[in-house]
């Protein structure tokens, strides 16, 4: 799943044992932005 690359969802992912990694993407503006990936293993991505 993702969501917004901010401290808190950080911090809940850890708190639950969740694996993150950011991720870059693009809104509807075609501004840069980064996303964050949460799951229990993102060896895949890295």
């Amino acid at each position: 799943m993702t969501y917004d690359n901010a401290n808190g969802i950080h911090e809940l992912a850890d708190k639950y044992g969740f694996d993150t990694h950011p991720i870059a993407m693009k809104n509807t503006h075609h501004t840069k932005m980064t996303e964050l990936l949460i799951g229990r293993n993102l060896d895949w991505v890295r």
